[in-house]
């Protein structure tokens, strides 16, 4: 007569339990929550990417500057981003904005790099070929109506596309910054065979 004893079973249940634990990898929890935290900051990228790309197309067509006389600081004339560099702007966005799309959904660190330098670019095209002309003086008129004294401001489009260019490089350092999810290992799968008393 075999008498089973109960203790002994449960002993048996909790230890099948803990063999189908990774003893090498983190929490089932933990790992959750890495997962959440790390889509999250994959979305924004995304979203941070796409706004600072939105903000240079918008850049493009505002006011660069504005060209005034020194006598009366009346405005003669206004010249906009596009006119001003060819709409240099427009496809380095359209990029980015791909880019960002790119490292979403593939949360590739190349993208990411590229995102910094194109905003490198766009930050370049700001400040080294807009913003000297958009501080600059001189002379407007012709002879036939009188020349007289003018310099320029800065309008908001200087500012736009400065904004938009630091919000790219912003995007890519904070991604290049984020933790790579861990991929989840695999166990190998063992069978157990129980032998009949």
């Amino acid at each position: 007569m075999n008498v089973s004893r109960p203790e002994a079973e449960i002993e048996y249940s909790r230890g099948q339990a803990a063999s189908t634990a990774d003893p090498d990898g983190p929490p089932e929890g933990s790992r959750a929550a890495r997962q959440r935290r790390y889509g999250s900051h994959r979305t924004g990228v995304l979203v941070i990417g796409v706004l600072g790309a939105l903000v240079l197309v918008a850049a493009e067509f505002t006011p660069l500057l504005h060209v005034h006389t020194n006598a009366h600081m009346q405005v003669v004339r206004t010249v906009y981003t596009g006119a001003h560099d060819s709409y240099a702007l427009v496809p380095v966005a359209l990029l980015a904005a791909a880019l960002a799309f790119s490292a979403w959904t593939s949360g590739s660190r190349l993208a990411l790099l590229a995102i910094g330098l194109l905003g490198l670019l766009a930050l370049g095209i700001a400040l080294l070929g807009d913003l000297p002309d958009a501080h600059s003086s001189g002379l407007v008129g012709s002879t036939t109506t009188g020349l007289q004294g003018a310099s320029s401001s800065a309008g908001i489009g200087l500012y736009l596309e400065t904004l938009g260019a630091v919000v790219l490089i912003i995007t890519a350092v904070g991604g290049m910054l984020l933790e790579p999810m861990p991929i989840a290992r695999r166990r190998p799968s063992s069978s157990r065979t129980r032998s009949a008393s």
